[in-house]
């Protein structure tokens, strides 16, 4: 947020990544929150983070669920 002129301070985040597998939706959520935590901690920063982890393989679920639907 460092420069920004933005005033959000709530954002949603889709992340898929690796790091995530055999982990818990919590434990992702902490790993991202840490890798977050200076810019949530500064003031005008981050107030709230809404997010949505997967791995690759869910990812992939998800876009072939979606793709039979439509």
């Amino acid at each position: 947020m460092q420069g920004s002129t933005s005033r959000e301070t709530h954002f949603r985040v889709v992340i898929t990544s690796t790091a995530f597998q055999g982990k818990m939706q919590i434990a992702r959520h902490r790993m991202v929150n840490a890798l977050m935590k200076d810019e949530m901690a500064q003031e005008g920063g981050i107030h709230a983070l809404q997010l949505t982890t997967r791995t690759p393989e869910e990812e992939e679920n998800r876009r072939q669920k979606e793709a039979v639907q439509a």
